[in-house]
């Protein structure tokens, strides 16, 4: 059977739904030698799969998503002879060959809540992504054969606000687990780290431009507490580019925190794993997620966190986080500073996020998505 995968995502994301995608299409040659699969994607990021027998990579043009998604992809599966495509990254053609199954990765809905459960999306790019999705989601999810999604939450939601065969849902946990960079793996700090003055003792967030991800509360909070001298710690945020003329920024010059806040750009798989293992804490009090990396990668490295108490994330975490109102920053400052003060909770943390963290494996992603695609080829 001919199976191919919309990896095109990996164009310009190697985060969340990207790093999804990738794991993937690296674990897929180890469980199959039968099927022969076609990944449609970047050739640079995709070569772990180069020179495998049953793999053949089509390398994908640089063209907006939906265009290449709806005017190329469909061209290419009939060509390649498919018998199931697999679009990994929430959206698909509307129009496929009728012999060809299609498998729907639909991580969330988030593109579908009222605004009073999810803040408006910050950029032009977000909301012309947004309006996509909600024309295009709808129609592919009623076509599919099968729906994957990543979390019970997010499957409750899809059939809340999308009509579609409950029947046809599969929950597929994803895994945990970062690329090895053995320059920043060691115990020094990377030298690109060392230039931006992160220290060695601070408080780990992700942040972002999309409301959702709650980086104004982020940093109210902190400074609520560093001025007060409750803390002594940095606060260390990562995700932004071009910090220097965020309102992010502003709002740490006009709280007189230049000296303690510390803004970047994305970073490295490599310095995020080392940011993650010397953190003192990792916050993350996101307004929403259909399932959530950041906290399991947080635990994965040894790491205490506080996170949110709403949509997937307390499945995800289970008791091995600190659980909050990520609307409140008053219970965010409670239990950052019960999380640096405290010793053994800390300690506890750190050991249950790590066995926590272990069960979330790749392995167990590619196997059961696997079984989805022999379920509905027959073999």
């Amino acid at each position: 059977m001919r199976v191919g995968i919309d990896a095109h995502i990996l164009t310009g994301d190697r985060r969340g739904m990207g790093l999804y995608a990738l794991r993937l299409v690296e674990g897929l040659p180890a469980v199959d030698r039968e099927n022969t699969y076609i990944v449609y994607g970047p050739a640079k990021q995709l070569s772990s799969v180069c020179g495998k027998p049953n793999f053949l990579l089509r390398p994908t043009p640089s063209l907006p998503s939906p265009i290449w998604e709806q005017c190329v992809l469909p061209l290419w599966a009939s060509r390649d002879r498919l018998d199931l495509l697999h679009c990994p990254a929430n959206t698909a053609p509307l129009r496929l060959p009728r012999q060809v199954k299609l498998v729907l990765t639909l991580h969330d809905v988030m593109f579908l809540l009222p605004p009073a459960l999810i803040p408006g999306v910050g950029t032009w790019r977000q909301r012309i992504g947004r309006n996509y999705r909600r024309m295009v989601v709808p129609r592919v999810a009623a076509r599919a054969d099968r729906i994957l999604t990543v979390s019970d939450c997010s499957r409750s939601d899809i059939l809340k606000y999308i009509r579609v065969d409950p029947s046809k849902i599969r929950v597929i946990y994803e895994g945990v687990g970062m690329n090895s960079d053995p320059a920043s793996d060691g115990a020094g700090m990377p030298e690109s780290l060392a230039r931006i003055g992160a220290g060695t003792n601070f408080i780990l967030a992700l942040g972002g431009y999309d409301p959702r991800k709650n980086t104004a509360a982020v940093i109210q909070s902190y400074a609520s507490l560093r001025r007060s001298r409750a803390i002594s710690e940095k606060l260390v945020v990562v995700g932004l580019p071009g910090w220097e003329s965020s309102p992010f920024y502003r709002t740490v010059c006009q709280l007189g925190l230049a000296e303690d806040v510390v803004l970047t750009d994305y970073v490295t798989d490599g310095v995020l794993r080392w940011l993650y293992r010397s953190a003192r804490c990792f916050l993350y009090p996101s307004l929403y997620e259909g399932f959530g990396f950041p906290p399991l990668e947080a635990m994965a490295s040894g790491t205490p966190v506080v996170t949110s108490r709403v949509a997937s994330v307390p499945e995800v975490v289970g008791d091995s986080a600190l659980l909050v109102d990520p609307t409140s920053q008053q219970a965010i400052q409670e239990a950052l500073l019960q999380v640096l003060s405290d010793d053994a909770l800390r300690g506890s943390l750190i050991e249950r996020g790590c066995v926590r963290a272990a069960s979330f494996r790749w392995e167990s992603t590619v196997e059961q998505t696997l079984a989805v695609y022999r379920e509905l080829l027959g073999n």
